[in-house]
Parts: structure tokens; sequence; C-alpha cells
């Protein structure tokens, strides 16, 4: 059974997603011994990552269900995700906030982590809500996934020296959507604005999000995530 060309569009982008995962994480997380790192990952760093990479590769076998048309097994599948995105909230907003509130990192540089896990798990509700549109519970899908691999990108930049480069971090980034967009703009004759939300998103969080966290207003939400995620656990 031949598949379409967006359904191999999307199948490539979920082993670029799970190549980008894995390499940015392999030296802490996946295969320390391998790269000689004898450091002990914190429990919630554990659990945060295990957690992730069963969001991961949960997307990734949907992904190729569509491609092969196993659209009994993919809304089976689909509640799975729901359970795995409820969990992936709390267990993925407590590491950011919690090296801002054991004093490891400023409150901007959590704001940022917490701008792009808000709007990954803001893209994957509305992707529930079209879940029977395919059109678009696909593409934000893919935004939701574009959201989430910010810090695998920000970690393999160090193995290349290009840390200090936002221009590779955030293209590497949007890279997905971008190349989504031309997809479609190709395939249909025209501009497919929703291929952009996730661009947009890291743009505005890395433009604008530290007029939000540097006031007291930020201050004040962060203080609410922390009693919320946080404090609690210690």
């Amino acid at each position: 059974m031949k598949a379409t060309s967006e359904n191999q569009f999307f199948a490539f982008s979920a082993i670029w997603f799970l190549l980008t995962v894995f390499w940015g994480f392999a030296y802490s997380f996946y295969m320390p011994k391998v790269f000689g790192n004898n450091d002990q990952l914190p429990t919630h760093l554990v659990i945060h990552g295990t957690v992730f990479t069963i969001w991961i590769l949960l997307y990734a076998v949907q992904v190729f269900l569509i491609r092969f048309r196993n659209y009994k097994t993919h809304m089976t599948l689909g509640i799975l995700g729901i359970v795995v995105m409820a969990v992936m909230i709390p267990t993925g907003l407590f590491p950011s906030i919690y090296k801002m509130y054991a004093g490891r990192i400023p409150i901007d540089a959590a704001g940022h982590n917490v701008f792009r896990l808000l709007s990954a798990y803001t893209l994957f509700g509305f992707a529930f809500v079209y879940r029977k549109k395919a059109f678009l519970h696909k593409r934000l899908m893919l935004g939701c996934m574009v959201m989430l691999t910010s810090a695998a990108i920000f970690r393999f930049s160090f193995d290349l020296g290009l840390q200090e480069s936002q221009l590779f971090n955030k293209g590497i980034q949007m890279f997905p959507a971008v190349l989504l967009f031309l997809f479609d703009f190709v395939k249909l004759k025209k501009a497919v604005w929703v291929d952009l939300i996730s661009p947009l998103l890291v743009l505005g969080i890395f433009f604008f999000a530290d007029y939000f966290w540097l006031f007291p207003i930020g201050a004040g939400f962060m203080d609410i995530l922390a009693s919320l995620f946080v404090k609690p656990f210690l």
C-alpha cells in the first residue's frame, strides 16, 4: 500500500525528531558510560527523561501507524498519548522551575523553558481537539514536537561548537515546521499558516519572553508554578 507524499514527509519528520533527541541526550541520559560520563542524574531528571522518551517513541509509532494506514491502532494508542502527555506536564516543568527555585539559573532562563513547554502542551491540546481533522491534527502535533526538542538541540549544539549561535539553535528547531510550510506551499499551491505556528512561537519566546519574566508579573507567575509543580515535592 503506497503512502502519500504527506505521510512520507511526516514519517521522515518523526525520524528527524528521534535522531535529534537521541543525539542531544546520548551523553547525559541514553549512553553516558559510552562517553565516559559517570555523573549520576538526580531522580527527577531520570523520570523526566524516561517520560519524554516514551513520548517521542509513541509519537514516532503513531506517525508510522498512519504511514501504513493502521488507523484503528493509532486511535487506540491516542488514549495512551493523553496519559503520557498528562504526566509530561509536571515532569517537564519541574526541572527548570526547580533549578530556578534552587538559585542555579535565573528566572528568565527558566521562563524561556517554561514558555516552550507550555506552548507544546497547548499545541497538543489543540491537536486533540482537532483529532478528527487529520490535516490540522498532524500539523499541530508536529508543532508540539518542534517546541519539545529545543533542549535536545541546545545540547548537541555543544558538540558542534555552536552553542552560542542562536541562528543555529533556533534554525534547527524550526526546520521541520518551515520545511512543512514549503512542502505544503509546493503541493497545495497556497500558504498553510498553521505550519508556522511553532516557528512564530520559537521566535516570539526568544525575542519577547524576557519582557514578561523580568517584570513582577513574570515573577508572580513563576511563584504560582513553583507552588504547583515544585514546592509540594520538596
